[in-house]
């Protein structure tokens, strides 16, 4: 691992200086380097009570793993997506039973942590990716956990992040283009398209998050429209599509 850093999140003070592949912290958290992506599984707080059956940390783990797995034997356009990252910074997922702190309405998944970590003295541009994933999703299918979880928030906001554009870019089109990559796991990984869950998940993107762009193509480019009349869709055309919607856009 590279010499990271200090944890600035949750008010915790963690460090993690050249970490061997596998690695336990004083307060008992595993570290361990899987497919070139480092792993960290907090245990849960045995003084906080849960308000769900918390998994054991080694399901956690091989969860996490299996996951992991899938997008590189199934879904290679993420596949390779994550090794230019790999390539830019180190890339981190870190499973928190403790996350999300509270939980009201709807719940928070897993999140992408821009600012998480710091780099060391003496790494000047370091960029680490950091994807924290929580109780809930961790009871997910592996391949539910790959698209919405490590897809959907290291590719797809890591790629943002990669460009300098996560802060800059309104909240809409910011999950536009990270649904776009975590549609493109989902079909990689033969998602059932017509669940309840697959059917709001369309709705949303198309309708919500990724409106403003569909106007954009609309009005620009009127004859890529049925694009989005497809079953599985051409993401990667999208996307470049999204690039150009995204120069237009006023600074």
């Amino acid at each position: 691992m590279r010499v990271w850093l200090a944890l600035l999140a949750c008010g915790m003070a963690l460090f993690l200086i050249t970490a061997p592949p596998r690695a336990a912290d004083s307060d008992g958290a595993h570290n361990e380097l899987y497919r070139g992506i480092y792993l960290k599984i907090i245990p849960a707080d045995p003084d906080v009570k849960s308000d769900i059956p918390l998994v054991d940390s080694d399901h956690a783990l091989k969860t996490i793993k299996s996951a992991i797995d899938l997008i590189y034997e199934r879904s290679p356009f993420n596949a390779k997506t994550l090794d230019l990252l790999k390539k830019r910074g180190d890339i981190v997922i870190i499973y928190d039973p403790g996350f999300p702190e509270w939980s009201r309405g709807d719940v928070t998944l897993a999140a992408f942590l821009p600012d998480f970590f710091e780099a060391a003295e003496g790494a000047p541009g370091e960029t680490v990716f950091v994807a924290i994933l929580g109780r809930y999703i961790i009871k997910h299918s592996p391949a539910e956990i790959a698209a919405e979880g490590i897809v959907h928030e290291l590719v797809g906001h890591g790629v943002q992040h990669m460009h300098g554009r996560l802060q800059n870019l309104n909240g809409l089109n910011v999950e536009c283009e990270a649904s776009l990559y975590e549609l493109q796991a989902f079909q990689d990984l033969g998602v059932d398209k017509f669940t309840g869950h697959m059917v709001r998940f369309r709705r949303e993107l198309e309708e919500h998050h990724c409106d403003d762009f569909k106007r954009f193509m609309r009005k620009r480019k009127p004859w890529l429209m049925p694009l989005w009349d497809e079953l599985d869709v051409d993401v990667v055309q999208l996307l470049s599509i999204f690039d150009e919607y995204l120069a237009q856009l006023p600074k």
